[in-house]
């Protein structure tokens, strides 16, 4: 199955690394169309009433007014003259360079120049070009479930896009559980390990492409909320979240 693939996102390596049969059956076979949660859509709504605050000074809405502390310490950055975009995309080229990209622009998803790319959700730039502060807002209510491996990427799009740039601190923030942070630093020495994990990632599902090679992955509970009931694995998920239910 020589199949042309998509650029990568930070979501899909890591559903393949979880799943490789999900990832086929969702991502290439598509055989199960996106329906999105009411979580995903109240985490879009929180991520564009922040933005609209950061970039053009738009008032919160009541609903997510709790959040002001945030917006005004994103000012006080700019006021010091720091660089602030919301929701920027980066891209990453086959060799490991990378770009800042136009995110109102989705043809970035299927170019062949590209094999990763993410959009981050608030980038800040030192006056000196030397320090970066990248900003992911999680709305999910448990910093237990932090994956700090997307600021391993994030970080590296960053550094390769920016040459000037120094030193990053990459933060996850949860906002649903009281501003907790998992923090990560990256300076860029770190730049050929980062670039060779990820592209070791993405090599693992090309080959995969190859050899119509995507077997299921471990049984876990979150098999109970896999679309593809045909997999091995996806009764004993279904047993999970029926024990869940009870108690």
């Amino acid at each position: 199955m020589a199949t042309k693939p998509k650029v990568f996102s930070f979501t899909a390596v890591k559903q393949f690394e979880q799943c490789p049969l999900q990832y086929k059956v969702v991502r290439i076979e598509k055989l199960y169309p996106y329906e999105q949660s009411e979580e995903a859509k109240w985490g879009d709504y929180v991520h564009n009433c922040l933005e609209a605050a950061i970039m053009q000074d738009a008032p919160l809405p009541d609903n997510v007014s709790q959040y002001q502390p945030l917006v005004a310490a994103v000012a006080q950055r700019r006021a010091q003259g720091w660089g602030v975009w919301c929701e920027r995309t980066f891209a990453i080229h086959h060799d490991g360079a990378a770009e800042l990209v136009d995110s109102s622009d989705p043809s970035v998803w299927w170019s062949p120049k590209y094999r990763l790319a993410g959009k981050i959700d608030l980038l800040m730039v030192s006056p000196d070009g030397k320090e970066a502060i990248i900003n992911d807002w999680k709305t999910n209510k448990s910093s237990r479930y932090a994956e700090p491996q997307q600021l391993d990427l994030y970080a590296l799009g960053v550094m390769q896009a920016l040459p000037s740039v120094e030193h990053i601190t990459g933060c996850l923030m949860f906002l649903c559980d009281g501003y907790k942070m998992v923090k990560t630093s990256y300076t860029r020495d770190k730049i050929p390990y980062l670039w060779a994990t990820w592209r070791g990632k993405t090599m693992s599902i090309m080959s995969a492409m190859m050899t119509d090679n995507f077997p299921p992955g471990k049984a876990t509970p979150l098999c109970g909320w896999c679309p593809h009931s045909e997999c091995e694995n996806w009764q004993q998920g279904q047993d999970f979240r029926e024990r869940r239910k009870k108690k």
